[in-house]
């Protein structure tokens, strides 16, 4: 008796184990492994957030409904709620390569059903014209010319119909050859019928990106994408293509999740197994806190900081055989790659202070007359830094700009003027070149001036210790924007509301 019980508990145990560790949805065995991108949106985990009836029921969803001329269209996004469709569920929406449809693309929804009857009952209060025909255990449906429907008791795909060129038409108007719509119920087939080992969660990415369970997530194929553009380049370059290294097998995943007053999300880039030395060092160092410190730190709106490794650059570029072409190129101009990257150290940033957007008075002459009127004039600073391994080298490559004219030199560096008001400042220490539309700004820089000022602790704990970094304040940006800024009162009004 004590050897069965154990033998129970370890069951439970176990299968307790597998259904905790099983949260992928099991329509998500729907979706090929090869679509382009895929993007899912977690129902079970935003009903916990916000209810449906708060959606349907908000100034927003009624604005869009009266904008909908359709009286059925309107029906239907009020009636939505009760439409079979599960609301604990992940609904999932991908995208993949096919030149028989609209745009080279299909688009594919899957819709997990709690009651495929009031889905259908939905579908002929909607279109009462619609015809439903039965395949099997499934049924399908058109609506439209755009949108083919099939679905069964469990789940409902939605795919994009159409044609990429038109064919010529017969004596009844339907479209023959090439450009002839698909066969949907065979496509819906397809849909309904993947086969196990062709399906995206034989991926380890997609399956760890939907372990994390977000509210909202979405995973994009570059192997897929990178594959079809290269395609399409050599197409127009008669045959002349990248090699696939830089790209093989690689995936790009993002989660957001929404809590009070925020989002918070993790995307991640997963490089190819041939590329994972080169993504380390990559990802060796982190931007260099002295440039960091030397940046403005007042009034911050933007700033972007980042060491991108010239050694990481320079394997990439012989790894995807670039490396060649790249050389070919400079050495018309008496340099190589080598003195380029040598010329950097890889660390670099972008910041942008005191964005405003003011109203101004102007006063133009029209037929002899004075005419005053309202202009929106923004103001920002902005400036790009850059810290040197060998001067000499970037002086070298500055020499190229100055030849070609579009550079006249100053003190301590050369200006580029934009047009008879503003100009853009180059200047350059043994250390760093920096670049802004204001002299102060780019001197600063260079003088340490800036390094009494504390940045924001939210941008400072944003950009520091990483390789790469972003940080936007949204509300510093809105905050010197003049209200009447705009083209019209409703401009205004939306502006506020933006504000708050």
């Amino acid at each position: 008796m004590l050897s069965k019980a154990r033998i129970s508990i370890t069951m439970c145990l176990a299968l307790s184990l597998f259904c905790a560790c099983n949260k992928i949805p099991d329509h998500a065995r729907y979706i090929p492994k090869d679509a382009v991108a895929v993007a899912g949106v977690n129902l079970k985990g935003l009903s916990k957030k916000i209810a449906w009836n708060m959606i349907t029921g908000s100034k927003l969803f009624k604005e869009m409904q009266s904008r909908i001329p359709e009286k059925n269209a309107k029906d239907a996004m009020g009636g939505i709620e009760k439409a079979g469709i599960d609301y604990l569920n992940t609904i999932y929406v991908y995208v993949k390569s096919d030149n028989r449809f609209s745009g080279g693309n299909r688009i594919v929804g899957i819709v997990p059903l709690s009651d495929a009857g009031q889905w259908e009952t939905y579908i002929k209060q909607v279109l009462p014209n619609v015809s439903i025909t039965q395949h099997g255990e499934r049924k399908e449906a058109s609506l439209g010319t755009d949108m083919y429907v099939g679905w069964n008791k469990n789940i409902l795909i939605i795919s994009s119909q159409g044609r990429t060129n038109a064919g010529d038409d017969d004596e009844t108007g339907q479209p023959q050859g090439k450009g002839a719509m698909p066969d949907m119920t065979a496509e819906m087939d397809k849909a309904f019928n993947v086969p196990a080992d062709n399906a995206i969660t034989t991926n380890v990415h997609f399956k760890g990106l939907q372990e994390e369970e977000h509210d909202v997530m979405f995973f994009l194929n570059y192997d897929q994408l990178m594959t079809q553009v290269n395609g399409s380049m050599a197409d127009r370059m008669g045959g002349v293509s990248i090699s696939n290294s830089l790209w093989k097998d690689a995936v790009f995943t993002a989660g957001f999740d929404f809590k009070t007053g925020k989002i918070t999300g993790d995307m991640r880039y997963y490089v190819p197994d041939s590329l994972k030395a080169i993504g380390s060092e990559f990802a060796a160092n982190n931007a260099d806190k002295d440039m960091l410190s030397r940046l403005p730190g007042q009034n911050l709106d933007m700033l972007m900081a980042m060491h991108i490794s010239p050694k990481a650059l320079k394997d990439l570029l012989i790894k995807t055989d670039l490396w060649g072409l790249t050389n070919a190129g400079l050495v018309t101009q008496g340099m190589n790659a080598d003195n380029v990257l040598d010329a950097f150290t890889g660390d670099m940033a972008l910041v942008m202070n005191n964005f405003s957007v003011r109203t101004e008075s102007v006063t133009d002459s029209f037929m002899g007359q004075a005419v005053v009127h309202q202009n929106q004039k923004p103001n920002l600073d902005m400036c790009f830094v850059i810290k040197l391994n060998k001067k000499e080298n970037f002086q070298q490559i500055m020499g190229l700009a100055k030849q070609m004219g579009a550079l006249l030199p100053m003190d301590n560096g050369y200006v580029m003027p934009l047009d008879e008001k503003d100009s853009v400042y180059l200047m350059i220490n043994d250390q760093y070149a920096v670049a802004s539309n204001k002299f102060g700004t780019a001197n600063g820089f260079l003088q340490g001036s800036f390094k009494g000022q504390k940045m924001p602790d939210a941008a400072a704990a944003a950009v520091r210790d990483h390789p790469w970094s972003l940080y936007f304040d949204i509300e510093q940006l809105f905050k010197n924007i003049d209200l009447g800024a705009s083209n019209s009162a409703h401009d205004s009004a939306m502006l506020a509301e933006s504000r708050k």
